[in-house]
């Protein structure tokens, strides 16, 4: 942390702190052709394991210029759109989330689902539907194992997990019955 720290001071120049800390000191204004010319602002995991400011950062960059393509890689929206911070604790990050964050549209989502014995995927590459994918273990000629991906259904929204299990479930149970 002394590092970081230190990094901190002296990126931050006259000004002090730069804050690589998450310091609120990084809520800084940001103004179109002075501290924001971006035409594509790649955000990488915002708020994942650092402060919750970074997500409301993250609007602020886009508010800065609404024209830049804003791109997030491993933003833990589900966590962040889901409630799993609490508006009474975080009401910064609340009023973010209905004010901006619901508007996103997913274009690459993968989801493990490990539940109730059945394996597989929720999955979208956009602009294509959704996917929720079964994995089944097969036997090869040889005796080989190998993992054979079957996509049990499809749909133009994005299916909640548990429903998402169901259906794995279901055609778990179909695939094996048609097997015997």
């Amino acid at each position: 942390a002394n590092l970081v720290s230190g990094v901190s001071k002296l990126m931050g120049g006259s000004e002090g702190d730069a804050g690589l800390l998450g310091d609120e000191n990084a809520l800084d204004t940001l103004v179109e052709g002075e501290n924001s010319p971006a035409t594509l602002a790649l955000i990488i995991q915002p708020g994942n394991g650092g402060p919750v400011e970074d997500w409301v950062n993250v609007e602020q960059i886009y508010d800065a210029n609404p024209d830049t393509t804003l791109v997030i890689v491993n933003g833990a929206l589900d966590k962040v759109r889901g409630g799993y911070y609490p508006g009474v604790f975080f009401p910064k990050l609340a009023q973010t989330v209905d004010r901006f964050y619901k508007k996103f549209e997913s274009v690459f989502y993968l989801k493990p689902i490990s539940d109730k014995g059945v394996y597989g995927w929720i999955y979208r590459q956009y602009p294509e539907d959704w996917q929720v994918v079964l994995q089944t273990r097969k036997s090869d000629a040889k005796g080989g194992m190998f993992i054979e991906d079957t996509v049990v259904y499809t749909s133009q929204a994005r299916p909640e997990y548990n429903d998402a299990v169901a259906k794995l479930v279901r055609a778990n149970a179909e695939m094996a019955k048609a097997a015997s």
